[in-house]
C-alpha cells in the first residue's frame, strides 16, 4: 500500500512561526521534500533515517521541473509511509500546492494539506504594516509577479486603483520597475505609500519604505535581495509606529551558538528575540556508555560532574535492573545547582552542592565535606576529569562520551560566539570561524578561549549556566 503525503506550509521563514501540526509532520516524516525558502535548520528536527530531498527553485534555476516534483511525490509515497512536501508560506498561496494535490489524487495517493502562514500577511506584520486597518484599508489583494512557464503577463493596472485596499505583489523583485510604471500610467497617485520587504520574518529581514514615484530609486540604493514583497497602500504609513521586529537591541548582529545537540538552545532563542542573526552549530554529540557495577555502595560519596553524567548513570542502572534502594545510604555531591536539580528528578537530594559549577571551587569543597570513612565514585565523561581523587580507593566511572562530529557551517565570521564548554572552543578552533566577542560559561571555558583566541573580547558568566550566560550578555550589551 502507498503511504500518505502531507503538503505542509512552512510559513514565511522564521522557525518559530511553524504550526504545531507542521512540526509534528516533519518530526514523523520518513521522507522530506523541501523548497528553497526553507531554513535548513528545520532538517535537524527530522528523524536521523529520514530521506531529505531538496527541490528548490530560484529565478531561472530549477532543481527539478514541477512535473518531476509531482512524479517524485508519487514515487516516494509508494516507498515510504509518511512523506512530507514542505513548502514556504502557505501550500495554496502561489505555492503550486493545488497542482501537487491534484496529481496525488489522480494517482490514488492519500494526502493531507497543512496550512501555513503566508508571507503576504505575516511578512507585512513583521515590517510594521497591518494588511487591513479600520479607516485605512477595508480589504487587500495579493497577486504574483510570476506566471505559468514564466510567460509575460500584463495586468489591467486599473484594478489596483482602490485606495481603500492594501495590494501585495509577491516574488516581484525583477518586476518592480514594470509594476510601478504600469501603476503610474493607470493613474495611481505618485504619493501612494509603498514598502519593499526582503527576507520577511528572518533575522536578516530588510525593509525599504517610500512612495510609488520614489520606491524604484530607493530600491536601487538599497541592498535588498530576493525573496521580496512589494506592498502598496495607506497602511504602509503605520510602519514607524508598529514596527516591533527591528527594535531588538542586537538587531543584525551575527551570533554563533555552539551546542552538543540539535535541539534549539535557550541562548539561541534569546539572541533571536533580540533581533540577532543566529547560527546554532552542533560541535559534538553525547553518547551514553555501558559500564560495569562491581563496587560496594557502602560509605560511598557519588560525585556528579554534569547533568549528562547523572542521566548516563541512572540510565545504566535502569538497563542493568539495579534496585535504586541500594542507594538509600550513599551520599551525593553535585557540581552546581543545575546538576543538583537534575539529580532531584531521579528522587535524590544532593548532600553537597557547589554553588559555582567549576572544578576550582568543587575540589576544595569535596576535601572539606567528605566524611572520613567515605570513598568517592566520580561519575564523569570519558577522557580527562578535573575532579581530584582523594584516596587510592576512589573510582572514576565514565558513563558518557562527548563525541566530536564534523562541523557543518556556511559562514566563518561572527560578531559573537557562545561556548558552554572548553571542548566546544577546541573544536570550533579547528575550523576557520572568527568572531569579535566570546560569551563563556565559566573559568575553564574562558581559559580555552584566551588560549586559542587571544585577541577576542571575553564575557564570562558569573553563574555557569545558559541563564548565567544570558545575564552576562544583558549586562554587557554596551560593548557588543
Amino acid at each position: 500500500m502507498a503511504g500518505k503525503v502531507y503538503l505542509v506550509g512552512g510559513g514565511p521563514g522564521a522557525l518559530e512561526l511553524y504550526t504545531l501540526k507542521a512540526m509534528e509532520c516533519i518530526q514523523e516524516a520518513d521522507c522530506l521534500v523541501y523548497d528553497r525558502l526553507i531554513d535548513p535548520q528545520i532538517l535537524t528536527y527530522t528523524k536521523k533515517e529520514c530521506e531529505c530531498i531538496y527541490v528548490g527553485k530560484a529565478a531561472n534555476q530549477h532543481t527539478l521541473p514541477q512535473d518531476q516534483i509531482n512524479q517524485l511525490l508519487v514515487e516516494k509515497a509508494q516507498q515510504y509511509q509518511n512523506v512530507v512536501r514542505l513548502k514556504g508560506g502557505d501550500v495554496y498561496v502561489f505555492g503550486r500546492g493545488g497542482e501537487e494535490a491534484l496529481v496525488l489524487q489522480e494517482n490514488g495517493i492519500d494526502f493531507e494539506v497543512v496550512p501555513g502562514l503566508s508571507s503576504s500577511i505575516a511578512g507585512l506584520c513583521y515590517a510594521g504594516i497591518p494588511i487591513t486597518h479600520r479607516g485605512l484599508a477595508s480589504g487587500f489583494e495579493v497577486v504574483t509577479a510570476h506566471h505559468k512557464n514564466d510567460t509575460e503577463y500584463e495586468w489591467n493596472y486599473h484594478e489596483f486603483l482602490n485606495d481603500h485596499k492594501t495590494y501585495v505583489f509577491m516574488m516581484g523583485l525583477s518586476e518592480l520597475e514594470r509594476i510601478t510604471k504600469g501603476l503610474l500610467q493607470a493613474g495611481k497617485a505618485p504619493s501612494t505609500p509603498m514598502a519593499l520587504i526582503s527576507n520577511a520574518t528572518l533575522p536578516n529581514q530588510k525593509t525599504c519604505y517610500g512612495q510609488l514615484d520614489t520606491i524604484v530609486d530607493l530600491f536601487k540604493q538599497s541592498d535588498l535581495t530576493s525573496p521580496m514583497l512589494i506592498v502598496m497602500g495607506k497602511t504602509v504609513e503605520l510602519h514607524d509606529r508598529l514596527n516591533f521586529f527591528s527594535q531588538g537591541s542586537l538587531s543584525q548582529k551575527r551570533v554563533l551558538v555552539t551546542a552538543l545537540s540539535n535541539e534549539t538552545q535557550s541562548l539561541s532563542r534569546y539572541f533571536k528575540s533580540e533581533g540577532a542573526v543566529v547560527t546554532q552549530l552542533q560541535v559534538g554529540e553525547i553518547c551514553l556508555l555501558d559500564f560495569e557495577i562491581n563496587f560496594d555502595w557502602e560509605n560511598k560519596l557519588i560525585v556528579y560532574t554534569s547533568r549528562n553524567g547523572i542521566r548516563g548513570f541512572f540510565g545504566g542502572l535502569y538497563q542493568k535492573g539495579v534496585d535504586l534502594r541500594q542507594l538509600a545510604f550513599v551520599r551525593f555531591a553535585c557540581i552546581g545547582q543545575k546538576c543538583a536539580q537534575e539529580l532531584a528528578t531521579y528522587g535524590f537530594t544532593s548532600d553537597i552542592v557547589c554553588d559555582q559549577a567549576n572544578s576550582e571551587d568543587f575540589n576544595p569543597l569535596l576535601r572539606k565535606e567528605i566524611l572520613e570513612e567515605e570513598t568517592m565514585l566520580i561519575v564523569c565523561g570519558r577522557g580527562s576529569c578535573a575532579i581530584e581523587a582523594l584516596h587510592e580507593e576512589d573510582i572514576y566511572l565514565p558513563v558518557y562520551e562527548n563525541k566530536e562530529i564534523d562541523l557543518e557551517i556556511s559562514s566563518d565570521a561572527y560578531d559573537i560566539a557562545c561556548f558552554s564548554s572548553a571542548s566546544a572552543v577546541l573544536r570550533t578552533a579547528k575550523s576557520n570561524i572568527q568572531f569579535k566577542t566570546a560569551v563563556s560559561i565559566g573559568k575553564m571555558t574562558t581559559k580555552a578561549i584566551r588560549s586559542l583566541y587571544p585577541d577576542v573580547q571575553v564575557i564570562e558568566a558569573e553563574t555557569a549556566s545558559y541563564e548565567g550566560m544570558i545575564e552576562a550578555v544583558k549586562e554587557n550589551k554596551h560593548v557588543l
